[in-house]
């Protein structure tokens, strides 16, 4: 139950003196000295004091106003910072008035194309020329808010029929890229290109079989750290998903508690797995560093906090489709890949480094086929793990610094002496 009472309230409007009370819980009655009285939630996200105005009181009565705030408390106790989400929703609003300002497809691209891609790129007439040939003639002239997926489709579908794949591609990633910037700006709430992928143009994505060699990890990392403007918060997470094997959303759902970055361990709880079991994950040097830079980039409760609260997300971690667009911003020759396929190059790099196969299965948290072993078998050779993912750390380490020639296989390492 509340301190506050309605009669008191209206004996505080009419003094007319300004006047800061609580109700409890962080609720909290306000009357400025212009005669303004709101009521106020006050609460703590990521270790900061933060405050919400909930209304205007009378028109808010206390009733509402406490119904309110425990709804607040509950979404911030499930990670969104409510007084964030609520300046989302008023830059939402304002989305109307910058569209009557930004107006077509053609006038996004011009603003795009200067700010993003001229004087960044080393080649900007490649970027030109596919707009000018194959997306501006079709869709340049249409209300930026107006472009639906049915519209990319029609910017794609002509080029597969042709069977000129790579042009596609082209088109479907600057596409992205140029409706990705529109989100930025605040001009749209979706991209209309999000819904392809490699496999609608009629790319051969290798299903369940990409694996990025040596060389091309080699790439892959100088790629992240040369394309202009790409997100420091993707980059470590695509990093980390390398180095550990684990899958996205297990790592996107990370919370910092349950890291012990001293120790070089991430206790990953059994409601987070995919196998429903709690496991134990070591972290070598090169990920623990990856982390502290992660952890001093600021962050709420989770390791990889969202960057842009939407209308409609409850959740204070990343979205689970952002790490897709980051790959599809990415600036290489490299062939395409999906998030996914970095799994499945830590666990072919397991291997070619000479790890076990029963451990490099373990180290992906992959359960143990049936039988005797795996009713009698509950050791989780944790030592076991932490040399391979070790292993697997240096050799994602000298692909950074560009040489990935100097890793020695795991069996070949000489044991260090007691």
């Amino acid at each position: 139950m509340g301190k506050l009472t309605d009669v008191e309230l209206r004996n505080c409007l009419k003094a007319g003196q300004p006047v800061n009370k609580t109700d409890g819980d962080g609720l909290t009655f306000t009357l400025s000295a212009k005669g303004t009285a709101a009521w106020t939630l006050r609460y703590r996200f990521a270790g900061q004091r933060k405050e919400l105005t909930l209304g205007r009181y009378p028109d808010m009565s206390i009733a509402k106003a406490r119904e309110l705030a425990a709804e607040k408390r509950v979404a911030v106790s499930q990670g969104v910072d409510v007084a964030q989400e609520k300046q989302a929703r008023k830059e939402s609003a304002k989305l109307a008035a910058t569209l009557a300002k930004v107006g077509t497809v053609k006038t996004l691209y011009d603003e795009f194309f200067a700010s993003q891609i001229e004087g960044q790129r080393k080649k900007p007439k490649e970027v030109s020329g596919v707009f000018a040939l194959h997306i501006l003639p079709r869709i340049g002239n249409k209300q930026v808010a107006d472009v639906r997926p049915a519209d990319i489709d029609a910017l794609l579908h002509p080029l597969k029929q042709r069977g000129v794949i790579q042009t596609a591609k082209k088109v479907l990633q600057l596409s992205k890229t140029l409706f990705d910037y529109g989100m930025k700006r605040h001009i749209i709430a979706a991209n209309p290109a999000a819904p392809f992928g490699w496999k609608d143009v009629g790319g051969k994505m290798g299903a369940r079989s990409r694996v990025l060699s040596r060389a091309e990890l080699v790439k892959f990392l100088k790629a992240m750290r040369d394309t202009p403007n790409f997100p420091p918060h993707s980059a470590a997470a695509l990093k980390l998903l390398l180095a550990l094997g684990v899958r996205k959303m297990e790592l996107l759902t990370a919370t910092w508690n349950q890291f012990d970055l001293k120790a070089g361990e991430w206790h990953i709880p059994k409601e987070q797995t995919k196998t429903e079991e709690a496991i134990r994950i070591p972290l070598s040097p090169w990920v623990v560093g990856i982390l502290k830079e992660q952890k001093a980039r600021g962050h709420n409760a989770y390791v990889f906090p969202v960057q842009r609260i939407a209308p409609g997300k409850l959740t204070g971690y990343m979205g689970e489709t952002t790490l897709n667009h980051a790959l599809y911003m990415l600036q290489s020759d490299l062939e395409p890949f999906t998030v996914h396929d970095l799994r499945r190059t830590a666990r072919t790099h397991l291997a070619a480094l000479g790890v076990a196969p029963y451990i490099a299965e373990m180290c992906l948290n992959h359960k143990p086929a049936k039988g005797i072993e795996a009713v009698y078998n509950v050791h989780d050779y944790f030592e076991e793990r932490r040399a391979a993912l070790n292993a697997l750390s240096d050799l994602l380490a000298q692909c950074e610094k560009g040489d990935a020639n100097k890793v020695i296989p795991i069996k070949q390492r000489t044991p260090k002496k007691a």
